[in-house]
């Protein structure tokens, strides 16, 4: 401990425990005001006690004043000094200039004594935060006073940013709903933010917004799902989707520079929804999880690099699909939209067929591979190994890379690839498959934040649901590259704005004209 180790700490503390229980209820200090009561006698006992008309306790707390509240140059020092009144509290008439504090503290102090003063510095700060006590409230105060204006600025960009999202995306979902109806499209879309928000169920969504908007006309759950189920064909409502996602990414390129002069990484998942009820259309079957074997599925492509985290891809799996064929027609829209560097993807893929989907859309992939028996024998050669690659591994007559690397626990896993890594660099793999499971954390927001719930058999509804909460995820994205830009200067690497935070504002702002 400090004070068993030097007697200073133990005498300034004692000191300051004394002095800070003599204030009672008070719960802020001047920094000065704790130096006049301080007794340093046995370090400027130490020292010549005339220091031109000057006296040394009053240099020395002068010095210790400097150090505490962590002022660098001596303009600063003196503007602090004579704003709030301290130079009575260390013991000045007028304040010594520049060149004499700079003089006494050259001839003055040895390194012995300017160690001691700095632990006294040290301790006063420590102290202070162990009683409770706030140093200077007007540093506080300005703390404060910059937080909250940084706080309003955020505010102001997050609602201008969701203002013109609205005004953008909203007219581009057409809703069949007639010239008469009471109401417009922007009025269910607000509702149908609101459902997702909450993760609530239509019926129960409206009702709380009605909770939440006493004034405005909602309508019933009914009258909402109504409109909703006009969407008859799925094709129009994946075409609709597809053009809302073109144009966030237009949108982020062209006014934000994003996407423009780097190649980017993209990971692709199958995302399944439970389905606990009998047969319906698009149901496919699988493994079980969460207490059923069938699910909607969707094969989803997503940007993993950092701060450009969209979903630029959803296609809708049926039960007679194959997968590897969906693979290579999601391959060809993405290169239109984004120069793709890697490709990213679980072993769910690691078959032939999207193994020649990959090569036929010239991609570099990366992917883990499963354990089948040809796999083992491999393993088994290289068991002493810490990494080995087998070139030219068939998979049904399709050739890749197999890697064989121990993870840091020792434990070998399997890879294919076509990217050419040197064996003894070849953990790289499990830095850069590493960058994939940002795939993960969208999945969650998606169903935490951005899910509207339904029982609705209705596919074409099921799918708008799904698609709408992809439209919300983006919209996130986006608004959180628009404020980090406007208010920092550059893509935040981390949302600045929560995603429930987000839309909240965007059912609540209101657009300057239009709906």
């Amino acid at each position: 401990m400090k004070s068993m180790m030097n007697p200073i700490y133990e005498n300034i503390e004692n000191q300051l425990k004394k002095l800070f229980v003599s204030l009672n209820s008070e719960k802020w200090v001047k920094v000065s005001s704790i130096l006049s009561r301080l007794d340093i006698s046995f370090i400027s006992n130490e020292i010549e006690q005339r220091v031109s008309n000057y006296s040394v306790d009053s240099m020395l707390k002068l010095y210790l004043h400097k150090r505490v509240k962590g002022i660098r140059s001596y303009p600063k020092l003196s503007q602090d000094l004579e704003k709030n009144d301290n130079l009575q509290n260390l013991g000045f008439n007028n304040l010594p200039t520049k060149q004499n504090f700079n003089h006494f503290i050259k001839t003055k102090l040895n390194q012995s004594i300017l160690n001691d003063l700095h632990l006294i510095a040290e301790t006063i700060l420590s102290t202070a935060t162990k009683e409770g006590y706030v140093l200077d409230l007007d540093i506080v105060e300005k703390k404060v006073r910059d937080y909250k204006n940084k706080a309003r600025e955020e505010r102001k960009v997050v609602n201008e940013s969701s203002k013109l999202i609205k005004k953008l995306i909203y007219p581009k979902i057409k809703l069949d709903i007639g010239k008469n109806s009471r109401f417009t499209t922007k009025d269910l879309l607000d509702i149908l933010v609101h459902v997702s928000q909450t993760h609530d169920f239509a019926h129960n969504g409206c009702k709380s917004f009605n909770d939440l908007y006493e004034d405005k006309d909602v309508p019933h759950g009914r009258t909402f799902l109504y409109h909703l189920k006009k969407l008859e064909f799925k094709e129009d409502v994946e075409e609709v989707f597809e053009k809302i996602t073109d144009f966030i990414l237009q949108f982020a390129k062209k006014n934000y520079n994003v996407f423009n002069k780097r190649h980017l990484n993209i990971a692709y998942d199958i995302h399944k929804i439970p389905f606990y009820g009998k047969k319906a259309d698009y149901i496919k079957s699988s493994k079980s999880e969460r207490g059923t074997c069938n699910f909607y599925q969707f094969l989803t492509c997503d940007i993993v690099n950092n701060e450009k985290r969209f979903t630029i891809d959803v296609i809708p799996i049926h039960a007679l699909d194959n997968v590897d064929d969906l693979l290579d027609v999601s391959l060809q829209r993405v290169k239109k939209k984004i120069r793709i560097d890697k490709v990213f993807l679980d072993r769910g893929f690691a078959n032939s067929g999207c193994v020649k989907a990959l090569k036929k859309n010239n991609m570099r992939y990366l992917m883990p591979m499963s354990r089948n028996n040809k796999v083992k024998q491999w393993m088994d050669k290289s068991s002493g190994c810490v990494a080995r690659v087998v070139e030219d591994f068939e998979i049904k007559k399709e050739k890749t890379n197999l890697y064989l690397v121990d993870d840091p626990d020792g434990i070998k896993r399997c890879f294919i690839t076509n990217l050419r890594v040197p064996v003894l660099i070849s953990h790289y793999l499990y830095k850069w498959y590493g960058l994939r499971w940002g795939i993960e954390t969208g999945y969650r927001l998606k169903a935490q934040d951005f899910k509207p719930r339904t029982t609705s058999k209705n596919f074409t509804l099921r799918l708008f649901y799904f698609l709408f909460s992809v439209m919300l995820y983006n919209l996130w994205v986006l608004t959180n590259i628009v404020v980090g830009i406007k208010l920092y200067g550059k893509s935040p690497k981390k949302p600045i704005i929560t995603a429930k935070r987000f839309s909240i504002i965007l059912y609540k702002v209101q657009e300057d004209s239009g709906g």
